[in-house]
Parts: structure tokens; sequence; C-alpha cells
């Protein structure tokens, strides 16, 4: 089987070489401005540049940055091995018959499969700049080679779960080197680099899609994953696995339907997941008409739950019958878990006069007027618009409380 081979002059020297930690807690985009002893500016600027740029690579094709970072400081020896030099070449990419580039010839190590090295003068890919590098070492891990296109699956961030387990997969595969994992794992550690890989999270919740469109294979961007179905504005789903990058953009995958950006749904709508439904109760969707707090079968708010947002339109909430708690009717919207059932039936308020019926903005942009003795269903308690109290009574309508008995 064929296989990726590192720019042994630059592992080499490395792996022989003192692991000297630098203090950084910095986001990337920010310019390291103090290292400890033993670390040189020229290796602090490279820091700097690789960081950034990993990261922006690593949102891209889905990957750890930590470990694009490590790999270019170990095959590059912080961008001063010849390669990196002269083709700013960072990532050892030899160049095969499918790179259309400029190439740059260079003495490489290479083992065999007992470990025994020697070797070769080949030809690597050239690079107008560090950037075009750490891209095309983004595509390589993330599509392969031409022969398996997942020969590097186990690096993905959704597969991966730690820099370690990456490291563990490149190791034999993208790299020759029995001890490439190890070798990555002690600069990831010494300079700290896991600060700049995003926050994964695998707690389940639901949500509101509150735009329509495509669902994705992969957590990268959109033109480097094939599509997987769809999602529509207003339906809900329960997502399992949240990746939050270091511009704080999400990409979020929806359970049994592909990968989503966070932007198309309402992070604000988050309901208990649909794995967590009472068995053998039907379910009843309900629109809710105002925030509501989650409780659990004794009446008292579940601690760390957000409040339902019911936003303007109201929102669609998958309800499981109800239940009297301390005498108040309550939805049941999960096995334990209750929302007051004022915010979605409402409450029968009596008008002791003639009464104007408002916008979200206590603005009349209708000629409604609820008549003196009529019975209006309120939802929630009143709510203050520009200082005045009032109930809302339907999607975008409200009247003031004052005119209620």
């Amino acid at each position: 089987m064929k296989k990726r081979f590192i720019t042994g002059f630059a592992a080499a020297a490395l792996l022989s070489s003192a692991v000297i930690p630098v203090t950084n807690k910095l986001i990337a985009n920010e310019t390291v401005t103090t290292v400890e002893a033993g670390t040189t500016a020229s290796q602090t600027q490279f820091l700097n540049t690789a960081a950034k740029l990993a990261q922006k690579t690593a949102k891209k094709y889905g990957l750890y940055p930590s470990v694009m970072i490590a790999q270019a400081i170990v095959e590059s020896n912080w961008g001063t091995s010849g390669l990196a030099v002269n083709a700013n070449n960072l990532f050892g990419m030899k160049a095969d018959s499918s790179w259309q580039g400029a190439t740059y010839s260079a003495k490489t190590r290479e083992e065999d499969k007992n470990g025994k090295s020697h070797y070769i003068i080949a030809k690597f890919r050239k690079y107008g700049s560090y950037a075009g590098s750490f891209d095309d070492n983004g595509k390589k891990l993330r599509k392969g080679v031409s022969w398996q296109p997942q020969r590097y699956k186990g690096a993905w961030l959704e597969d991966a779960k730690s820099y370690s387990d990456a490291t563990q997969a490149l190791t034999g595969t993208y790299a020759t080197a029995h001890n490439y994992n190890t070798t990555l794992n002690q600069r990831i550690t010494a300079y700290n680099l896991t600060q700049y890989d995003p926050q994964i999270s695998n707690v389940s919740a639901s949500y509101v899609v509150t735009k329509s469109g495509s669902t994705y294979a992969w957590p990268t961007d959109h033109a480097i994953s094939a599509t997987t179905g769809s999602v529509t504005k207003g339906a809900n789903v329960t997502v399992t696995k949240t990746i939050t990058y270091y511009n704080g953009s999400k990409r979020m995958y929806v359970s049994g339907q592909g990968w989503i950006n966070g932007s198309s749904l309402d992070l604000n709508s988050a309901l208990p997941p649909a794995s967590q439904a009472p068995t053998g109760v039907a379910k009843t969707n309900k629109t809710l008409l105002h925030n509501a707090y989650i409780y659990n079968s004794k009446g008292k708010r579940v601690k760390g739950a957000k409040a339902l947002k019911a936003g303007r339109t109201g929102k669609i909430v998958p309800t499981y019958g109800t239940k009297t708690i301390n005498g108040k009717k309550y939805y049941r919207i999960a096995a334990s878990h209750y929302i007051a059932a004022g915010n979605i039936d409402g409450v029968m308020r009596l008008l002791k006069r003639s009464a104007y019926v408002y916008n979200d903005y206590a603005n009349r942009d209708n000629h409604l007027i609820e008549k003196k003795g009529k019975s209006l269903a309120t939802y929630g308690s009143a709510v203050t618009i520009y200082g005045v109290k009032y109930y809302r009574i339907g999607i975008g309508q409200y009247v003031k409380k004052s005119n209620f008995s």
C-alpha cells in the first residue's frame, strides 16, 4: 500500500530537541506577548501565524487546530526547514501526478515497515504562502487520497474524541514514523495548543428551525461536504452534537439528518430532546404564546433549564398530555418536564371597558376594538411595552391590562 511520508530532516531534528513550553492563553487572532525563557522570537511569531491559519483551516475542513499546528512545528522545524523556506511547504506534501502547481525537490527520509530509514530525492508541492500549505493539508486530511477517501477519518472532529485520538489516527497513515502521534502530542501539550481547538458538546437538545435549508455529511464549509437531506422552517429537530469554533459560529448535528449551521436554528428554543419524550403517550403540538419556565413533577423550576421563548410569532411545542400540580394545570413536554398551561391555553379575563388591540411595539396597526363585557384569552403574565402593562391575546396582539376586571 502506498504511504504518506513526513520530511525527515525536520522531524529528525525535533525528535532529539528539548521541549520548551510557552505560556500563551490568547486566542489566535491576538499576538503572543509573553513567553517563557528559551522560546525564540521567531518561534513565537511562527506560532502566532500557524495558530490563525490552523483555526481558519480547521473550521473549513472540520479538524483539530492543535494537531495541524503541531504538524507544522514538527515537519517544518518552526518554519526553518528548507522545504518551508523555499516552498512554503509546512507539511511535507509531495507533488504527485495530481498536483498541477510549482514543485520543489528535496531530500527526505522514509521508513519501511520494520522502521529502517533510507533517503530519496523527491518532488514536493510549492505554495505561494503558508495559507496555501495549511489549506492543502486540511483538504488532504478531510478528503484523503484517491484510493482511500476516508484514510484520515479518525482525525476528523466528529470522529476523534480528542486530539490524541486524531494524532493516533495519523500515525501509519499520514506519516510512516511509528512515533508520529507521540511527537505531535508532546508539542500540543508543551505549547498548550488545545487552547485553539473548538469546543465540542455532546448534550442533546431540540430546537426550532428558523431557516429552511440543506443538511450536510460533515461539519465543514458547505462547499466541502455532500448534502444529506434538509430541514424546514418551524420544524423541531434534535441536535446531538455541537461544535463551537473560535469565532463563535456553531455546526450542529441534527439526529438522523446531518450537520447544519447553528445560525439556522433558534438557539434560545432548546427543548428536551425527543429521546426524553414519555413512552406510550400521544404527542400533540401546541403553540406557546408566552415565555415559559420549565418545571418538574412537583411544580418546582428545573435547575439549569432555560425558559422556552415564545417569540413574536409563537413557538410550536410538542406536548404529551396535561397534569395538575398543586391545583395548577401544566402541559407535559418531556418525561419529567412541564410548562404552565396558561402559556398555551391562556386564561379567560373579562373586559371592563372596550379596548384597542396593539402590536408588539404598542402601536395600533389595525382597526380592532374588543368590546366591553367580552372575555378574552390572555397568555401568561402581563408584559411591559414602553412602560405600560399589556396582556398578550394572540400572535402580535396585545390589550392593556388596565382594561380588564
